[in-house]
């Protein structure tokens, strides 16, 4: 399976579940997704801010919001806001791109252990996920990281610009 195969069945997934909304933080690991996305998401360059953001949204609209990154500590930056929807039930989704499983206690750059990151704050089954807690879903790419053409799917979600987010 290529790539952009696996993050548009991630990003399907994810929209079968009821997510609409996308917080992304851009990288070269998340390219896959991005790419899929297309541009009608919300863009942060900070982690931290993109998942309160999506905590924020999630908990207003009452719908799962993914927050998606690319890999390494990235990905750790999340926690603050995984712990915070875990207690207060609400659906945050948290989608980290990974470099490949042989990478991991390489010391290579930006590949931490990512699977089970959140430990008991997400669950990490989309099939298993009750949607009153946040969600992990920890893809692997690798290189070349596009690779295919893509074409973007279009957000069902609302338009226009909100919050600490732009959107493109």
């Amino acid at each position: 399976m290529t790539n952009i195969e696996a993050a548009r069945r991630v990003i399907e997934r994810v929209r079968g579940a009821g997510v609409g909304d996308f917080c992304v933080c851009g990288g070269s690991r998340n390219a896959p997704l991005i790419a899929v996305l297309g541009t009608d998401v919300y863009a942060f360059t900070d982690e931290r801010s993109a998942a309160f953001f999506a905590l924020g949204r999630a908990k207003r609209d009452g719908k799962p919001v993914a927050v998606v990154t690319t890999s390494g500590t990235a990905a750790a930056e999340l926690l603050p806001a995984t712990i915070e929807a875990f207690y207060a039930g609400v659906p945050l989704v948290l989608i980290t791109a990974d470099r490949p499983a042989r990478f991991r206690g390489t010391g290579a750059p930006q590949s931490i252990e990512q699977v089970g990151l959140f430990g008991d704050y997400a669950t990490t089954e989309v099939d298993r996920w009750n949607r009153r807690s946040p969600l992990h879903i920890n893809i692997e790419f690798d290189e070349p990281l596009i690779d295919e053409e893509c074409h973007p799917e279009r957000s069902e979600g609302p338009g226009g610009a909100a919050g600490a987010g732009s959107r493109q």
